[in-house]
């Protein structure tokens, strides 16, 4: 509780100082009826601001998220005046708003030092520029700060009403679409899963998981020549050929790996009003089996919200660039060398309680595709200048690798790979599906798998795959993924830039692409987007 109220008074100060500095502007502003004209637009913006937090004192109840603009799809749905008897604390609360402008008009009558207000004009500006922002970090605070503590509703209490709404009043609009009724949705969704083949699931209860988020790696780029080692690998575990990423940029892949969730609007779910949803977060899946829980990435902490997406997934322990111990590794560009970070990561590894899961994000294959200046003459240039750095990262999962088997955990861990998106493309006539391709590989040295690879694959789908192999718990579905045990004809959505595409071996329909919209909108809107098992009763 102390962190939720610390924190929401991070948030508080966000919107009080700003507001603070427009009432000093209305102080200080001559000629008078300037001031005067800038003082009564304050009081009229402020009063529909309070009316607003009025409203979601109770509001919040209801939607179960604070009044963003996506909250207006509810005008129409009751009358005004059938509420007001069941709300009737929040009506008389209505009232009080008389004294707060009688009080204001009182104040600004009294405003006579104007000497004393112009020299504190430069220390009021810095401090709400400040507060504004909501400190000294990289980036402005926003909806994914709130969740501090692993709890549902926790958030709402950090955020308020005026911070939520202006900060989705600045993002582009997200509809709420409503196609088809709730039975033939999913029906679309679920087509013919009385043919898919179950097969035969490994215990993996209390291994260890390491998953590596590998940066850009297209599908295209593997072969014998870039990513031999990638290769020797998919030779001896399960390698999804047909596998797609649900989103184009790192902060999307992160969302559908970790906790789910595709993207299919143009804001990163990560930086978006819906952030502070209920979502499951593979973290707190595997805390909850009492396993040691670590992200590591390579670039400086808070990078694209990594540390606190991946908080509020359940990921306990972030690894970054401030806590590498040799900033002489760094690339230059955005953060440390894989190789080093890559070794460091398994060295840190040998010292976190079994079991143990990680998620290890590469980097060196990011513009500009620099690479270590001693390896440039092993690594020859490709067809493209990402291709050199991903032979690099190729070379040091295999350091990695010749790390990881002198540790006694090695045979005891499952090894997933997973590219976060894919990277420039080789072909310039490439195909929109062909931006999506990625590999998707599991290795264990010691557990013999059982998947059908030849089936189409998603990273939404390494979730319910992950509670089916640790036996996590996870009772609910997300309709639009499925555990890749369940091996059948499956649709993938792909979304970028306002167009969607379906690739899979179902029929690919106009109704069935409805059915997904409106699956994933209705689920970010009404903060559900896993299902009960028997359906979306």
């Amino acid at each position: 509780m102390f962190k939720v109220i610390l924190n929401g008074a991070r948030f508080d100060l966000a919107v009080i100082f700003p507001v603070t500095f427009l009432v000093y502007l209305c102080l200080i502003s001559r000629p008078r009826i300037i001031s005067k004209a800038l003082f009564w637009t304050l009081i009229f913006v402020h009063t529909i601001v309070l009316c607003g937090h009025f409203v979601d004192s109770e509001l919040v109840n209801f939607v179960g998220r604070r009044f963003t603009k996506s909250t207006l799809y509810l005008i129409g749905e009751g009358q005004i005046t059938n509420l007001m008897k069941y709300f009737w604390m929040t009506t008389v609360t209505f009232f009080s708003l008389g004294v707060y402008l009688f009080l204001n008009f009182k104040i600004f009558k009294k405003n006579n030092n104007h000497q004393f207000q112009i020299k504190v004009f430069f220390p009021l500006m810095l401090l709400t520029i400040l507060f504004a922002r909501g400190g000294f970090q990289e980036k402005p605070i926003s909806f994914v700060d709130a969740k501090v503590i692993h709890h549902s509703f926790a958030h709402h209490m950090v955020l308020n009403t005026t911070f939520s709404a202006v900060k989705s009043f600045g993002q582009k609009p997200f509809a709420r679409l409503n196609f088809f009724d709730q039975k033939k949705m999913i029906s679309e969704l679920n087509l013919n899963p009385v043919l898919w083949t179950q097969n035969k699931i490994p215990d993996f209860k209390n291994k260890n998981l390491v998953i590596f988020i590998l940066e850009s790696f297209s599908s295209e780029y593997i072969s014998t020549e870039n990513t031999p080692f990638f290769l020797s690998l998919a030779d001896k575990g399960s390698f999804f050929k047909k596998s797609y990423a649900n989103g184009r940029r790192s902060v999307e892949g992160i969302a559908s790996i970790l906790a789910g969730v595709p993207a299919f609007m143009e804001e990163p779910f990560v930086n978006s009003e819906f952030s502070t949803n209920d979502f499951v977060g593979l973290g707190h899946l595997f805390k909850k089996k009492n396993y040691h829980t670590s992200f590591f990435h390579g670039a400086q902490n808070g990078s694209m919200r990594f540390d606190l997406f991946t908080r509020s997934a359940g990921f306990d322990h972030y690894l970054g660039l401030s806590e590498f111990p040799d900033r002489s590794k760094h690339d230059g560009a955005w953060g440390i060398w894989d190789e080093d970070f890559l070794n460091w990561s398994c060295e840190q590894s040998t010292q976190f309680p079994q079991p143990f899961a990680s998620a290890i994000f590469t980097l060196t294959s990011h513009h500009p595709f620099n690479i270590p200046e001693h390896l440039n003459l092993n690594l020859a240039p490709g067809a493209a200048p990402i291709i050199q750095s991903i032979k690099y990262t190729d070379f040091a999962l295999k350091k990695y690798f010749e790390c990881a088997k002198s540790k006694k955990w090695f045979n005891d861990t499952l090894f997933i790979f997973v590219a976060d998106h894919t990277g420039p493309s080789l072909d310039l006539n490439a195909s929109f599906k062909s931006k999506f391709e990625i590999p998707i590989l599991f290795y264990s040295p010691a557990i013999k798998l059982n998947f059908s690879t030849n089936q189409y694959a998603q990273q939404i789908d390494l979730l319910p795959t992950l509670n089916d192999l640790f036996d996590l718990g996870l009772l609910n579905t997300n309709h639009l993924s499925r555990s890749l045990f369940k091996s059948g004809k499956k649709t993938i959505a792909l979304y970028a830039d306002d167009y969607f595409e379906l690739v899979g071996d179902t029929d690919l329909s106009d109704d069935k692409l409805k059915s997904i919209r409106q699956y994933y909108s209705q689920g970010l809107f009404d903060n559900r987007l896993y299902y009960p098992q028997n359906g979306g009763n």
